[in-house]
């Protein structure tokens, strides 16, 4: 492959393809027709003398060439970028579409807040907030997604890298008209109440991770678990239960309807840790510095108004 006659333009085109495997869905996110990305595919595989991708009844298959670009292209891009940025980096000359994946209870908690915080500083930037799901972790890798919002630690491969963010305390919301509203208790009352809780993916599928806290022999039968926060609230309002869960969870609540319960009695504070995962390769580069700082400001400034 020539490089002084390739259209760098064209390598937009095939990082998508290369994470998609679709030219309709290619086309969809470049926001351009998919005859235009099949024009661009025949002059790329001209270049790299190479089909590249091999159609078959669901998609494109990559051949061995594609796949080695689908592992380097996203790293060559990323450093060129990162040496682009420099000292000048201005979050106000973003432009494009940012997409972040949130657990979604985190979504429910924080999503739309930092969606404010991103485009107060980035207002040309268009947000995509994604479910952090199974497929997460290979969309960060081909940075399909540019980060994903998720509980620490959660198992990464070494191509990503987890950054701590925020610490969250673990009590229980209740309604506030509960008795035990805004109060602190020992863990063992929670008993007296129907229990509910969120299920974090990765985290506590089997079963609520509390359990341990509790006495001996004691085991944890909830009438309802759910990923969504709003099916435990309302679940909440209609059994006078508790939910056992972070704190951040009332960050998107009325103080008018639901309060936080707080555990003593324990040896040591219980607290959740709350991490950015990215790509390794925008590691220490300006843009993701920018990220990690803003996204800790939104934890931080929802904790001192809880």
């Amino acid at each position: 492959m020539q490089l002084d006659n390739f259209d760098l333009n064209l390598l937009k085109v095939l990082v998508v393809l290369l994470q998609e495997k679709n030219t309709s869905k290619a086309a969809e996110r470049l926001g351009i027709s998919q005859p235009a990305v099949s024009r661009a595919l025949v002059k790329i595989r001209s270049h790299f003398d190479d089909p590249l991708f091999i159609r078959q009844p669901r998609g494109l298959k990559l051949t061995p060439k594609a796949q080695g670009l689908e592992q380097e292209l996203p790293k060559v891009l990323s450093q060129l970028a990162s040496t682009l940025q420099g000292d000048d980096f201005k979050p106000s000359d973003l432009t494009g579409t940012f997409r972040i994946a949130l657990h979604s209870y985190l979504s429910e908690s924080h999503g739309y807040a930092i969606f404010q915080a991103l485009t107060k500083d980035a207002p040309e930037l268009d947000i995509e907030i994604h479910n952090y799901s199974a497929a997460t972790v290979n969309q960060l890798i081909t940075q399909e997604l540019d980060a994903g919002l998720s509980f620490y630690p959660t198992g990464v491969p070494k191509a990503l890298r987890q950054v701590p963010i925020a610490e969250t305390l673990i009590g229980a919301i209740c309604k506030h008209s509960h008795e035990l509203a805004g109060k602190t208790v020992p863990i063992a009352s929670m008993l007296d109440y129907p229990i509910t809780g969120l299920i974090l993916p990765d985290l506590n599928n089997q079963y609520m991770l509390i359990q341990q806290l509790f006495p001996e022999g004691t085991v944890l039968k909830p009438k309802l678990r759910s990923q969504y926060l709003n099916n435990v609230l309302r679940y909440i309002n209609e059994n006078n239960a508790v939910c056992i869960c972070p704190k951040t969870s009332l960050a998107s609540l009325s103080a008018d309807d639901f309060s936080f319960i707080e555990f003593a009695g324990l040896e040591e504070t219980l607290t959740m840790k709350i991490s950015l995962t990215f790509n390794n390769n925008q590691f220490r580069s300006a843009k993701y510095l920018w990220l990690e700082k803003l996204v800790r400001s939104v934890f931080e400034e929802s904790t001192n108004t809880q």
